[in-house]
């Protein structure tokens, strides 16, 4: 048995599919609007990352705890996921979906990502990322104080983005650090600080897009550029002066690039 993913529905049933993951301790109410407005023409599947949630009595009632090990996390989502659905992630959601598309893309049509590093933390071969020391800290801080932590976060990735004020404190009501697993707070970093998809975005064999906001103080918008494959070059845009959040920061700007791209796949 392993511990129950929550989910939302949206559109018809008989539509080309989509399943969304968000990203670290972010619930799926953040992508409500997006996952509405693809739903005129798709049918979409909204799921939370296992141990995230804003019902108390779910996360109080579950008996399995989350499990975070990338392998172990593919198969739950892969079981839960629509039949050749186009996998949309955000942020951390990105960075798994991308770890899906490549090692079982017979399950995925394809891929897009929205504010994702191929890797968040720096390594000897990687700079394009969080200082090693800076995560850490953050690391120290979550297990201390979660909801300091959080709200620390919240303002770090509206940093810089349309109408931060406004998208800060939406981000900040649907974000229950007290209803949240410590392990799925724990399992979600781990995840952050150890994947790499590097190599997973340059063997995928399928169309892919990366949404990235021109300000988002948590991803480099020029990493695209180190990504080279040759069986299906990587697309990317870019998006004036949105942050980590576009579908909040203006929906109307994300959307079309979105439309276009599975319209043109």
């Amino acid at each position: 048995m392993r511990y129950r993913l929550e989910q939302e529905y949206f559109g018809n049933p008989e539509n080309q599919a989509i399943f969304i993951l968000p990203g670290w301790a972010m619930p799926k109410e953040c992508l409500h609007e997006l996952a509405q407005k693809l739903s005129a023409n798709h049918y979409v599947v909204l799921v939370n990352l296992p141990g995230i949630s804003r019902d108390a009595d779910l996360i109080q009632d579950a008996v399995i705890g989350p499990n975070y090990d990338i392998d172990a996390l593919t198969e739950q989502l892969v079981a839960a996921a629509p039949k050749d659905a186009w996998w949309i992630g955000w942020s951390l959601g990105g960075m798994i979906s991308s770890y899906v598309a490549a090692h079982r893309a017979s399950c995925v049509k394809g891929l897009i990502t929205i504010a994702t590093s191929p890797a968040f933390v720096q390594t000897h071969d990687w700079q394009l990322a969080m200082p090693l020391q800076d995560f850490e800290a953050f690391e120290q801080l979550i297990a201390k104080d979660a909801a300091m932590g959080l709200k620390r976060f919240i303002a770090l990735q509206t940093k810089g983005g349309l109408e931060a004020s406004r998208v800060r404190k939406q981000l900040a009501s649907w974000v229950e650090p007290g209803v949240y697993m410590s392990l799925a707070l724990e399992g979600g970093l781990r995840l952050l600080k150890d994947l790499d998809v590097r190599r997973e975005l340059e063997i995928l064999d399928m169309p892919s897009l990366h949404i990235l906001g021109e300000n988002d103080a948590l991803v480099d918008t020029s990493w695209p550029r180190m990504i080279k494959n040759e069986c299906v070059p990587i697309e990317y845009k870019i998006l004036e002066g949105c942050a980590h959040q576009p579908f909040l920061e203006d929906l109307n700007l994300l959307y079309p690039h979105i439309e276009n791209f599975l319209n043109a796949h």
